[in-house]
């Protein structure tokens, strides 16, 4: 039996133009972030996440709860 991981959303593909107007608006450094495949860009947040402190979205508890840190 296969078991095959269907991501929660699927990959939207932009125009060149979307990545054109991001970086007139925001910069090109954050636009070659956004071109980066989402794989890549999650790595990226995971090891900021990991490395420093930062509640965000990527935490599996909740900043309310401490992080999890002091639960099992």
């Amino acid at each position: 039996m296969t078991i095959r991981v269907v991501p929660a959303e699927p990959e939207i593909e932009y125009s060149e133009e979307y990545y054109e107007a991001l970086a007139r608006s925001m910069g090109d450094e954050r636009a070659a972030w956004a071109r980066l495949p989402r794989e890549e860009r999650e790595k990226e947040l995971r090891w900021y996440h990991d490395n420093f402190n930062t509640p965000d979205d990527l935490a599996v508890w909740p900043p309310e709860l401490d992080g999890g840190k002091y639960n099992p």
